[in-house]
């Protein structure tokens, strides 16, 4: 799904394939700045100096990698399952190595190949929302994090019950994107506790990244017409898929950080 779905996402989500922030209904920021915006937002709370090492979780087209480690001056190491995401960011111009670049390699972020405390901080952007066990994933988080280390997670999840429409709405867009449960806030706190780790900020900001499905609706819309008809076909169903997931007021988006003692 990944191989097949990352360059059609980055290119209609300004180079990432994550949701936007935008800060009112006033703001009229291209997705490209929103995306980005929401990057600065998990990287302000990581609490950044020069020369901390940074582990990206579920890395995708590297491109939050790159701006983090090149705004920070850190190394970021990005890991991702799917070997072309990892080609594609490591092909980045601004990977390497040093200090202030990101390197990429594929590995599972349920069974990281990282020895214990490897990491001064740790992030994750809508990659635990795709993990089959999200309890071993975090767990695997906090092992590789340093004492005193962070870990920042994004993530779409649901609050609150669905009616019979909603969760046909919600079913229907898990299996496009092969989803388990959302869960909600509370799931992710609980993991993070069980690892050891103490959650010190849960932010829902899911009215202000909502409209990122419309507009990913939309663009994958205008896309159609560069594909056969069979795959345009496909393109519109998801299209349409996208767009109600992003209407159902039961899902929000939590930046949850935690820290370890």
């Amino acid at each position: 799904m990944y191989d097949q779905s990352t360059a059609l996402l980055s290119e209609v989500m300004g180079g990432n394939i994550h949701l936007g922030y935008w800060r009112s209904d006033e703001d009229h920021a291209p997705v490209e700045q929103a995306t980005d915006t929401l990057t600065d937002m998990v990287a302000e709370r990581l609490a950044l100096t020069p020369g901390l090492r940074v582990l990206d979780i579920g890395c995708g087209s590297g491109k939050p990698a790159v701006r983090i480690a090149g705004l920070h001056d850190v190394h970021v190491t990005g890991v991702t399952i799917s070997a072309q995401q990892a080609a594609v960011a490591g092909a980045r111009p601004e990977a390497g190595e040093n200090s202030g670049q990101a390197a990429f390699r594929q590995a599972d972020g349920m069974d990281l190949p990282f020895a214990d405390v490897t990491f001064d901080r740790i992030y994750a952007i809508e990659s635990f929302l795709h993990m089959s066990d999200r309890a071993k994933a975090i767990a695997e988080a906090a092992r590789v994090l340093r004492p005193g280390g962070v870990l920042v997670t994004a993530n779409p999840y649901q609050q609150g019950e669905l009616n019979a429409r909603e969760a046909e709405i919600v079913a229907a867009n898990r299996r496009l994107f092969r989803i388990p449960p959302l869960g909600d806030a509370d799931d992710y706190v609980a993991h993070m506790d069980k690892a050891g780790l103490e959650v010190v900020e849960v932010l829902d900001i899911g009215e202000n990244v909502r409209r990122s499905h419309a507009l990913a609706a939309a663009a994958v819309r205008q896309a159609r017409g560069t594909f056969d008809d069979a795959f345009a076909e496909q393109l519109s169903e998801a299209a349409d898929i996208i767009e109600r997931f992003g209407a159902v007021p039961q899902i929000g988006y939590g930046i949850i950080v935690a820290r370890k003692p």
